[in-house]
């Protein structure tokens, strides 16, 4: 990978002109520069030779499928990746979700939500959640002044830890390393709790962790209690301190 970083460049990458387009147009007006490929490997030619704040991915593509891409960005570079496609079922989302995409748009999408949303991910890439001390494992996550770690499985604040069940760990876990991005309460289910059948999903097992994550982290930090906010009639989203 070679080119001049620029944090404002993000790179489109979807065979529909009027879709490259109309993002364009919403992008340029916040003073991003835009860059657009319509075939996979003009994406793939351009991340070699440039470097991008941000990419932006059509699941099906004329030459190569955009989940391959996001592998090979997974692999080689730390950038955001946003998939915005007319894929819908959940089994795609999971999967994007899997291959390191940090949010899943589905079309027909409002251009203003995936600008803001394109700047919480920037912002989060640029130190919102911010890198774990040099002494600790690199897939620690930092929250404001809560660290946890999956290799111990410890949620601690300041050094003191925060005691949590298995489950409520791996929540908070998957929350973290997935801030602003909403979750239904039956992707958490089998995401979190491996819930394969419709008819075992009991969505109070979601309700009834989160609560005792919210009483537990407020005991330790202030104000963050609100922390993991409730989407109404969905599921949960980790929203980032500001």
């Amino acid at each position: 990978m070679s080119g001049i970083l620029q944090q404002n460049r993000i790179l489109i990458v979807d065979d529909d002109k009027r879709v490259r387009g109309l993002l364009r147009m919403y992008l340029e007006k916040e003073q991003f520069i835009v860059e657009e490929a319509s075939l996979g490997w003009q994406a793939l030619s351009k991340l070699h030779h440039d470097s991008y704040a941000m990419i932006i991915l059509d699941w099906i593509l004329p030459d190569i499928k955009g989940i391959e891409i996001c592998q090979y960005l997974r692999t080689n570079l730390s950038i955001p990746v946003m998939f915005l496609t007319a894929k819908s079922e959940e089994g795609n989302r999971l999967e994007a979700f899997k291959a390191g995409a940090d949010d899943f748009v589905m079309k027909p999408f409002s251009p203003r939500e995936v600008v803001l949303r394109i700047k919480t991910m920037m912002a989060r890439y640029n130190g919102l959640i911010k890198p774990a001390p040099k002494d600790h494992s690199a897939s620690e996550v930092l929250i404001s002044s809560i660290l946890i770690n999956p290799t111990s499985r410890r949620v601690t604040v300041e050094d003191e830890e925060i005691h949590m069940t298995p489950k409520e760990f791996d929540l908070l876990y998957h929350l973290a390393t997935h801030a602003e991005i909403a979750f239904s309460r039956q992707d958490l289910l089998r995401i979190v709790w491996k819930v394969e059948h419709e008819e075992d999903l009991d969505y109070r097992t979601v309700d009834t962790h989160v609560k005792r994550l919210r009483d537990k982290l407020s005991e330790h930090v202030p104000n963050r209690e609100d922390l993991i906010h409730t989407l109404w009639g969905f599921g949960y989203i980790l929203r980032l301190p500001h």
